[in-house]
């Protein structure tokens, strides 16, 4: 590609060297060349594309209230939001009623009142991913409030122990004890 001094001198033309700078600063701020147009042409075809693709887009929401729109969009949030904390509520409980299964908390007054606990944010609990972290040790602290409230491993294995040593027993219950297994309450044999 020829500058525009070398296109001048082709024809017999030359601009003098104390003008050349001066020339070429006027001519660039007038003219463009070729390679310049193109690009300023691809540029406007391009944004043409784009204003008939919004006016299009536009055109589409033709008679509609925005304040209307903005109402009905914070109603719906506001509805998955309560709907989102209804779901997770549950899977919190449901969550919660295995743990105590595990746990073998059989009261049904003790499982509302730990349910409720744990589902206090005060409790100090954090649900995520599916999970209360800290839960064994909330569990542990309830034990020390309450010992009956669950038995531990061990004591869970004392009271098997225990169960096997009476089953095995050959008496299980004081003579004459009402509650004894079986019909029969146990005579003495008569020696004499």
């Amino acid at each position: 590609m020829k500058n525009i001094q070398e296109i001048l001198s082709d024809f017999g033309l030359t601009v003098p060297e104390e003008k050349a700078g001066d020339f070429d600063k006027v001519f660039r701020e007038n003219y463009k060349t070729v390679k310049e147009v193109g690009k300023i042409e691809a540029a406007r075809d391009k944004a043409k594309e784009q204003l008939a693709a919004a006016e299009t887009t536009l055109q589409k929401f033709d008679g509609i209230d925005p304040d209307k729109i903005g109402t009905e969009l914070e109603t719906y949030k506001k509805a998955a939001e309560t709907a989102e904390k209804k779901y997770t509520g549950e899977l919190q409980r449901a969550w919660l009623d295995k743990k105590l299964d595990e746990y073998g908390v059989t009261s049904g007054f003790a499982r509302r009142q730990l349910v409720a606990d744990c589902m206090q944010e005060e409790s100090g609990l954090r649900w995520k991913d599916g999970a209360f972290f800290g839960f064994d040790d909330f569990m542990k602290a309830a034990k020390e409030k309450d010992g009956s409230l669950y038995q531990t491993a061990e004591e869970k294995a004392a009271a098997e122990n225990a169960a096997k040593l009476r089953e095995n027993a050959p008496f299980t219950a004081p003579v004459g004890d009402p509650g004894a297994k079986g019909d029969k309450k146990f005579t003495p044999p008569k020696i004499f």
